[in-house]
């Protein structure tokens, strides 16, 4: 059964360029991808499953998100790349074809309210993060893949001093968001970030791999010998060099501090593994997200239940990381 909205014959013809003469059993469109379309083929013989994972963006976000998998693959858990077809094939958007990897995501683990096996991811997770940080660039900026397809660093994000407050600055700027923000508020968030542009300096010149959208629906986690762990972090397309802080802030958004879930479990097992914490690491992660809390409101397309979520989320942090 073919039940997605691609034709089977566009699907067999994808998975045909890694898969001569495929049999295909089933193919379903997986849910959580926003932007990408992600669907899970299965084979009428014994093959294991693949994802068929269709890009809503241009050639190089599909080489840059294919490089950085086969780069962390060795020490990251993230699906295998079985192939890559950047061009696409007649005429249709870049595609690639990865492994299917069994389990659930860390949003859909929360919901269960199995607080040991939540504790147990939250350090599995610090312990991916600290891995992740292991690779390093020759400065900082936005990932992209060179005319033989390795990963290197392009244009920093917002040219010389201070780009973290000015790339939020540049956000403020867009029509989108002065439609959902007044202008008190957006004055009020431009005053707050040049607040902590001393603090934030110091992370100008760090230049880790950070995965940039490393959000609950991102980490899939199974139990694996009884623990629960992740199995693999998924879509890395936003993948730029910068600090670790980024990934953290993401992580960490929705924590409370009255009512933790992920803390002190995910911080921990960050630390041991190798990850830096600054003084203050916890404020600092948080401006740090807020950039990309406000970036998400500059997206056209945005449900009203999400933007308010949003702003509760942005007040939140203006209020806690007063200087």
């Amino acid at each position: 059964m073919i039940s997605s909205p691609y034709s089977p014959e566009f699907i067999r013809d994808c998975i045909g360029t890694a898969f001569p003469n495929p049999r295909l059993a089933d193919a379903q469109v997986l849910s959580g991808g926003l932007i990408n379309t992600n669907i899970k083929i299965e084979f009428s013989s014994r093959q294991p499953p693949v994802v068929l994972r269709l890009y809503q963006g241009d050639t190089g976000v599909c080489l840059k998100e294919t490089a950085v998998l086969r780069l962390v693959r060795s020490t990251v858990p993230a699906p295998e790349v079985i192939h890559v077809e950047p061009n696409g094939i007649n005429g249709s958007r870049p595609f690639c074809i990865l492994e299917f990897v069994n389990g659930m995501t860390f949003q859909q683990l929360k919901r269960t309210r199995d607080l040991e096996a939540i504790h147990q991811v939250a350090a599995s997770v610090g312990e991916t993060l600290a891995r992740m940080g292991v690779y390093q660039f020759s400065k900082p900026g936005l990932l992209q893949t060179d005319l033989k397809n390795e990963l290197m660093v392009g244009d920093v994000s917002g040219e010389g001093p201070d780009p973290i407050p000015r790339l939020l600055d540049l956000f403020l700027q867009s029509d989108e968001l002065q439609r959902r923000l007044d202008h008190s508020f957006r004055q009020k968030l431009h005053d707050f970030i040049w607040s902590w542009s001393a603090q934030l300096r110091e992370l100008d010149n760090e230049r880790h791999l950070v995965h940039s959208d490393f959000g609950n629906r991102n980490i899939l986690v199974d139990c694996k010998n009884g623990r629960w762990q992740v199995v693999a972090v998924l879509d890395w397309e936003f993948a730029l060099s910068g600090s670790p802080l980024i990934d953290v802030g993401h992580f960490l958004r929705y924590e409370h501090s009255d009512a933790g879930l992920r803390e002190p479990f995910f911080s921990r097992a960050f630390v041991e593994f190798g990850g830096v914490l600054p003084t203050d690491w916890r404020r600092i992660s948080r401006v740090l997200d807020l950039t990309g809390l406000v970036h998400c409101l500059t997206h056209q397309q945005l449900p009203d239940d999400v933007t308010r979520e949003i702003l509760q989320l942005i007040e939140s942090t203006l209020e806690g990381c007063k200087l």
